[in-house]
């Protein structure tokens, strides 16, 4: 078992490092970070700003746009969906670029997040299914260019070779998003079209017979530059980690922008994805891994299913229309709409090893694992919108930034199962497969509807050169239909948040916040999920000594109700609780040197327990996976000149400490303590002209663990050792 020994060291030696270069950096006079941009990173830095259409971009130079986007690196507008320095949010928020995400070899979103602090990934282990992480200890509310996207196994998982960047807001973020829940939300922004022509194709092969092709690009299509477009296309056939395994996706994201004038930016963005998958649900008995005898422990990349009929199939189709028009300097107004359809099937045989017992199994020696057939269908709508009303107000010494906003969401949801007890057995040291498939039923589509309307009103309020209050309130208004039953929900939320420059560069700041989320869909028995809410105190300090560094600590205390999380006795179910707290220390800093060095270094401290409960033994009792006590992450890549051949060499560690989960049997209280680990990354690129040569490396060390495991039922297999070599050619 890991400790944690070395991250008082670890964490002096990066502030020793940051102190000692930030001689080297300047300040912008806003107070935002800046960095330099090179030829080779034109592709991935040739974005418009999040979360709006680009204003500031289209009124300077190409040069200038590029420019704009590293510095916005360290600004945020997930925080206050206006663009402000990340000192001035009152507010822990991470930024990750579409280059972090590359050189880290991050191959899905929830593996974008492992250098995220206070973040949660991969909780399930190597579950291919969905995109799923929490945050402090809550769940995170997923989010497409500001608007909510489908969760959970209702959609396909977001490719991040569509993405320019994300954004991860901790805490409750209701006032200003209204689905979001405690943990806080999780906003990825689409790449759009530029005016400057930039094309690139990367063709990579890796681990499990990985084969990838993709491209990106963009340009003007006409000569005054007012009309741009931007194609974005993933193909890949690719095995997984398990045998017969299969990772299979077909991605294409075609856009357009308008630019009629310096004040009008319309952008419109299409996505098409097929994904289809096998071998993708990594749970294997506790028995015979993690509490395996010696010698008993099954190999990790055992299949439990039938190869010639488990199948995880996700498509989804979506259109979105995002406009912006600054009617003055003052006034502005931006919105967005969104409507996405997405269908699935799953079908297959599983190991039985949800039920509760000790033993799973039905022979003396405990090889013969019995199995059920589950068969799941869906089909989803989703229209969302959200429009707002922008305006600067300068009031003497005071400056106002307000914000006044309506969001809508219609959400349509079908879905049928089957399921059959008693399907072919299987041997889990001696697997045998081909077996007949037992029948099984599929039940009627049932339809869930949930509509909600919000209205927000945010004021970002200047004081002089040093001061910040944010104040928010917002109404929603939640129906949702399931069947013949209705119920409306309506909830008052609010938001208000501090920052005061001490001295130059020190910003403390303090804030609180809420949430209110309608938990869309039903339990594994056919049940109407309660809404969560949440409530946040947050202390903290951000430092800013040059405008390459931000340090951030950050204190909470969390609470949320109704939090949903996997059944320990099903884990096709979720159960929720009725209220947990979560309270912890966070630190995070990075430093950006493009043709130097990046580093970024995360640890945290979360404390996250129930405190009220139906059964009364339960209070006190740790929220299990999503929250392990300690959290550390250090990734530090350099740039260097081999004669006149630019090369890269990157290297991260992560580290998980224990994780304890808990329930009641029989009156009796059990306990299970997931092993921590530690696990190593690594990047090694060489540029060539317009050419660039890749090689990352996930898990270097190949460490076997366990994402994390559920008392007398199953550990979720964790991601082995991924190497992929990618070879990319910019054609201009």
């Amino acid at each position: 078992m890991h400790r944690n020994s070395g991250l008082v060291s670890l964490a002096a030696t990066v502030a020793l490092i940051l102190a000692a270069s930030a001689s080297q950096a300047q300040q912008d006079s806003d107070g935002g970070l800046g960095t330099e941009s090179s030829v080779a990173d034109t592709i991935r830095l040739a974005q418009a700003q999040p979360g709006s259409t680009g204003a500031q971009s289209r009124r300077a130079s190409d040069q200038d746009s590029l420019e704009e986007v590293v510095v916005n690196a360290f600004r945020g507008t997930t925080a206050t969906k206006t663009d402000v320095p990340l000192t001035q949010i009152p507010q822990a928020i991470s930024v990750i670029t579409a280059d972090e995400i590359s050189s880290r070899g991050a191959l899905s979103l929830q593996e974008t997040l492992r250098y995220s602090s206070g973040v949660r990934t991969e909780i399930n282990g190597s579950d291919l299914r969905i995109d799923y992480f929490a945050s402090r200890g809550f769940a995170a509310t997923r989010y497409l260019d500001g608007m909510v996207a489908a969760t959970s196994h209702n959609s396909t998982r977001t490719e991040v070779y569509m993405l320019e960047r994300v954004e991860v807001l901790r805490g409750p973020s209701s006032t200003l998003y209204g689905q979001g829940t405690a943990g806080g939300i999780v906003n990825s922004m689409s790449k759009r079209p530029q005016n400057q022509t930039a094309a690139e194709a990367t063709a990579e092969v890796g681990s499990y017979d990985r084969k990838q092709v993709q491209f990106d690009v963009t340009g003007a299509l006409n000569g005054a530059g007012t009309v741009s477009a931007r194609l974005v296309g993933v193909l890949r056939d690719a095995g997984n980690q398990f045998d017969f395994g299969r990772d299979d996706r077909v991605a294409i994201a075609p856009s357009l922008r308008f630019q009629p004038s310096d004040r009008t930016d319309i952008v419109l963005l299409g996505l098409y994805q097929d994904d289809k998958a096998r071998a993708n649900y990594p749970y294997l008995p506790i028995s015979v891994t993690l509490q395996a005898p010696p010698g008993r422990r099954v190999s990790n990349d055992l299949f439990l299913g039938e190869p010639s009929f488990n199948i995880h199939h996700r498509e989804q189709t979506s259109g979105s229309l995002l406009l912006q028009h600054h009617f003055t300097d003052a006034l502005t107004f931006d919105g967005g709409v969104r409507y996405s359809h997405a269908s699935g099937l799953t079908a297959g045989l599983y190991g039985d090893i949800w039920n509760g017992v000790a033993n799973p199994f039905i022979d003396e020696d405990r090889s013969i694992l019995p199995r059920y057939r589950y068969d799941a269908a869906f089909r989803t709508d989703i229209l969302t919108s959200d429009n707002r009303i922008q305006w600067r107000l300068d009031a003497g010494s005071l400056e106002h930034n307000l914000l006044g906003g309506i969001d809508y969401s219609h959400i349509t949801y079908e879905d049928a199962s089957a399921y059959a007890a008693g399907a072919e057995p299987i041997n889990v040291y001696a697997p045998v497969y081909g077996v007949s498939i037992i029948d099984a039923q599929m039940s009627p589509f049932v339809e869930s509807v949930t509509k909600q309307l919000g209205f927000y009103l945010q004021d970002h309020v200047r004081f002089g050169e040093r001061a910040t209050v944010v104040l928010g309130a917002r109404r929603d208004k939640v129906t949702t239909r399931t069947g013949t039953r209705e119920q409306v929900d309506d909830a008052n939320t609010f938001r208000v948040g501090v920052t005061y420059e001490i001295v130059a560069g020190v910003t403390p700041y303090v804030s609180y916040a809420e949430s209110f989320i309608p938990t869309i869909g039903r339990n594994f028995y056919g049940e109407s999920f309660k809404p969560q809410e949440g409530i946040q105190y947050e202390a903290g300090v951000k430092w800013q000594p040059d405008r390459h560094t931000l340090l951030t600590i950050s204190a909470f205390d969390l609470a949320g109700t109704n939090r949903p999380q996997t059944d320990p006795e099903n884990g096709q179910n979720t159960i929720q609780t009725g209220e947990v707290k979560s309270r912890g220390v966070e630190f995070e800093a990075v430093r950006r040197l493009p043709d130097n060095y990046n580093l970024t270094l995360n640890l945290n401290h979360i404390d996250a327990k129930v405190t009220k409960a139906t059964r009364p033994l339960e209070i006190g009792f740790p929220i299990g996976a999503a929250a392990p006590k300690f959290q550390a992450s250090i990734w530090g890549d350099k740039t260097f000149m081999i004669g006149s051949l630019r090369a890269r060499a990157g290297l991260g560690v992560r580290r998980m400490s224990e994780a304890e989960a808990a329930t009641i049997r029989a009156g009796a209280v059990e306990r299970l303590e997931s092993p921590g680990f530690t696990l190593v990354d690594a990047l090694l690129s060489l540029d060539l002209q317009k050419s660039t040569f890749a090689l990352s490396v996930t898990n270097l060390l190949d460490e076997d663990y366990y994402g994390s495991c559920s008392i007398r039922t199953a550990c979720s297999v964790g991601y082995a050792r991924n190497v992929t070599a990618r070879w990319t050619y910019r054609f201009f």
